[in-house]
């Protein structure tokens, strides 16, 4: 009787002691409740932490240009008021030592209102830490309350209404800068119940469709993203059509001496199509010159892809609009040209001014479209010219039809093209079914020349690479005799870097370890991949 009562029993406990001793989640974003606009986890927060401060780049761009320009930008301002705000809640500022002391292991960072900066952090941290900084040391400043049987501290600052709430039970410190987040965070742990940001398909889905969890993961709920304003508004890319597409996606980020790779999954609403892939994408990416400074290659363009890239690099390459000025105006004075007070304006030359008319592109569209285009390439460098002092542009595009080129017909196309507007020189060779057009006879034939022989197979719909190493002092050349001509800034303390060379210059600088960046997209139709490589030099 006693060995059947004890069996049961036995099983009982053991499906007990099963469950206290289940394994945690397989990350800490279990614990995150649900939510979010973004999750990024670190697997081990506080070494990556100290790689940045101890890092030359943290050095390099704390004393650059672009950094000067990013602090007086509208969203630096709007950080440094939201910093001040919560060291009103906090009772202390949030620099980089409380940074530091609450840098654990393992740790996760959900973002759950941009323009509010809602968050809520949870690490790995020993207990015996974690009571060594500074928010357990002025707990006796916060409100105590309590959830899942634990304390936790509350403080709201009068003025911005700014909250600043903590706990620390288990090894873990949570911070959050929303009150309820940390009780329902408590709960999660405790496994007493809630909705956890994991059980979100947004998240789920990417995280299922991951090749391998990096040291960085990035999850993001695109489709909450992009109707926020604040997100519409400072996403630095500012192509929120082309992010609306996608529901949802996840980047893992993976690190080695030689390199750091991203790997990139997005996923589109509903069930869309498989994408055509194209069979010559190979041959398009074998046209690439070994030096070639940079090179993007496309599967199935359509016509006014391809023409728009054409005109835009070959054919009638045009400046974009001027960047508005972000400085107040000065003062008009008034001076006369040729005195002491104007000594910038020529008055041996008249002005530049454009002259001739646009191109007439109905011949060449017309010609693509009857192609079947089934893959294009672009190629450039820079080259120095011969007295030291101006840099050129070499480019050239390579085009893949369906069927051999006519090259009468396209000899016919940039005739009528040349005698409508102002082409400079032209040369293109055709091939089979490869059509290369530049304006470098030598890039031209030496894009053409590689078309020839097998070609090695490839499922990407897109790859591009970026040789910075060779391009950036050219980059630095070119943008500083362009800028000292075009710009128009105010002197002293109101000036502003100028862009390209003081600004884009000086971040091409503090990142000067890159020598290569590259990337390739593949695309099946409702789950768009990326793989993107940065090479690395020697510290």
């Amino acid at each position: 009787m006693k060995r059947r009562i004890a069996l049961p029993l036995a099983l009982v406990v053991g499906a007990v002691w099963a469950l206290v001793q289940a394994p945690a989640p397989r990350s800490l974003a279990g614990y995150v409740p649900a939510g979010p606009l973004l999750v990024l986890e670190a697997r081990d927060f506080a070494a990556l932490l100290r790689d940045w401060n101890g890092s030359a780049e943290k050095k390099l761009w704390l004393a650059s240009a672009n950094f000067e320009v990013f602090s007086r930008s509208r969203l630096y301002q709007r950080l440094a008021e939201a910093h001040k705000e919560f060291a009103a809640a906090a009772g202390f500022p949030p620099d980089m030592s409380l940074l530091d002391s609450a840098a654990g292991d393992e740790s996760v960072l959900a973002l759950y209102d941009i323009g509010k900066l809602e968050f809520l952090y949870i690490t790995r941290l020993p207990s015996a830490r974690a009571i060594e900084t500074m928010l357990w040391r002025t707990r006796g400043n916060y409100e105590t309350r309590q959830a899942a049987g634990v304390d936790y501290f509350v403080r709201v600052d009068p003025v911005s209404r700014r909250v600043a709430a903590f706990a620390a039970t288990n090894d873990y410190l949570l911070i959050a800068t929303r009150e309820d987040l940390i009780p329902a965070a408590l709960n999660l742990l405790a496994g007493s119940g809630g909705s956890a940001v994991t059980s979100e398909e947004w998240y789920a889905a990417p995280v299922r469709a991951a090749r391998q969890r990096g040291e960085l993961r990035l999850v993001m709920n695109l489709a909450a993203l992009v109707r926020s304003p604040y997100f519409r508004s400072y996403w630095v890319q500012r192509n929120t059509s082309v992010v609306s597409q996608f529901h949802a996606g996840i980047a893992d980020v993976f690190r080695s001496p030689a390199e750091i790779r991203e790997e990139r999954v997005l996923l589109r609403f509903g069930q869309a199509p498989p994408a055509v892939r194209s069979a010559v994408m190979g041959q398009a990416l074998q046209m690439v010159p070994d030096d070639a400074g940079l090179f993007r290659a496309w599967a199935n363009p359509t016509p006014e892809a391809a023409l728009e890239v054409l005109v835009a690099r070959v054919l009638d390459p045009q400046p974009g609009p001027e960047r508005p000025s972000e400085i107040a105006p000065t003062a008009p004075v008034a001076s006369v040209a040729g005195t002491e007070e104007d000594l910038e304006t020529r008055i041996d030359e008249p002005p530049l001014a454009r002259t001739g008319g646009r191109f007439d592109s109905a011949p060449l569209r017309k010609l693509f479209e009857a192609a079947g285009l089934q893959a294009m390439m672009e190629t450039g460098a820079t080259r120095v010219l011969p007295e030291g002092v101006f840099v050129n542009i070499d480019s050239a595009v390579a085009l893949i039809a369906s069927s051999d080129w006519d090259a009468g017909a396209v000899r016919n196309a940039l005739s009528t093209a040349a005698e409508t507007g102002p082409l400079g020189r032209i040369a293109f060779e055709t091939s089979g079914r490869v059509l290369v057009i530049g304006n470098s006879a030598e890039l031209v034939k030496k894009v053409a020349t590689r078309a020839a022989g097998p070609a090695p197979n490839s499922g990407a719909a897109y790859a591009a690479a970026f040789n910075a190493a060779v391009e950036r002092p050219n980059f630095e050349r070119l943008t500083t005799l362009i800028d000292s001509v075009s710009s128009r800034e105010p002197r002293g303390p109101e000036r502003q870097p100028r862009f390209f060379s003081e600004n884009i210059a000086s971040l091409g600088r503090t990142l000067g370890r890159v020598q290569s960046m590259a990337v390739v997209r593949e695309d099946a139709g409702n789950t768009v991949t990326e793989t993107v490589t940065y090479r690395l030099g020697q510290p």
